[in-house]
């Protein structure tokens, strides 16, 4: 499946404007009017082409970047995710008159006030990281798209927002050695302290 790698998305002057390139596709990523959404926020307003955005993202079109919209993703599956299943895409040997009714509920009013919810949610100040033992020395990991590395100063390790999205970061072969924890900045455990 082709899809577009969002580096960033901006709408002025009237119009939307996508920094991007194809997955199937080396060249540098450069930036283009999106007609279809600018036409949207012409005749429905931001709401409406914001909403279109995070379901262009949702449906797998368009991914990466780090905006409003990869964050309600997260929102999306680790908030919400036991009421987005009815709206899901993603669904497997579906009786062909579940599937239509399924369509038409991704068309629907509630459908995009949902999506419209993901894009509201207010983050926790409270972040995750994920730790393991290091011979009796407690270490942080720090995710890459490839890889975890590790570092002793809990500053530089990965934050996640949810819990849920770090143990999703933990390889199976590690459930059980590495570990979720709250981060508690330094600054803030020495207030508690004194």
């Amino acid at each position: 499946m082709s899809y577009e790698k969002i580096t960033h998305i901006r709408i002025r002057d009237g119009k939307v404007f996508v920094k991007s390139h194809s997955n199937n596709d080396t060249a540098s990523p450069s930036e283009w009017e999106n007609p279809f959404f600018t036409k949207i926020l012409v005749e429905e307003g931001l709401r409406a082409v914001e909403i279109e955005l995070l379901k262009t993202y949702e449906e797998g079109n368009f991914q990466g970047g780090s905006n409003k919209y990869t964050k309600a993703m997260k929102v999306l599956r680790y908030v919400y995710g036991d009421e987005y299943q009815k709206f899901s895409w993603n669904v497997w040997n579906e009786p062909e008159e579940q599937g239509k009714a399924r369509e038409d509920l991704r068309k629907s009013q509630e459908f995009k006030n949902f999506l419209g919810k993901c894009l509201d949610y207010k983050f926790p100040k409270q972040k995750f990281v994920i730790t393991k033992d290091n011979y009796g020395e407690e270490v942080y990991a720090k995710s890459c798209p490839t890889c975890t590395k590790w570092t002793r100063d809990k500053n530089k390790a990965t934050k996640f927002s949810f819990e849920a999205e770090a143990q999703d970061h933990i390889y199976n072969t590690y459930k059980d050695v590495w570990k979720v924890k709250e981060y508690i900045e330094e600054t803030k455990l020495m207030e508690v302290i004194n």
